[in-house]
């Protein structure tokens, strides 16, 4: 009972943590588009690798409860994760 409605609450909130996440990529981007400064693209992108990275476990773990793709999604999450951080440092590097 009380695994079922954890798994509820961790669905809802990677949900929040994607609308949320999709909202900041969609005003960076749109910034992006205005002023044509390719910082804010590589931004964007290392922020949406980001989010992708951080629902990952969530997401693989709705589809394959398994442990081993389990331990899979969450090696491939910290991957996107430190992936998506690293776009983001070299662009304000960059900037």
């Amino acid at each position: 009972m009380i695994e079922s409605q954890f798994i509820i609450i961790q669905q809802i909130l990677t949900l929040v943590t994607l609308i949320l996440g999709g909202a900041l990529i969609i005003f960076i981007y749109d910034a992006y588009k205005v002023v044509k400064q390719p910082t804010l693209l590589y931004f964007t992108i290392g922020l949406f690798t980001l989010v992708i990275g951080i629902v990952l476990p969530d997401i693989v773990q709705i589809f394959g409860p398994e442990l081993s793709v389990v331990y899979w999604g969450e090696v491939a999450s910290r991957i996107l994760e430190i992936i998506g951080i690293g776009v983001m440092n070299f662009s304000v590097l960059r900037g």
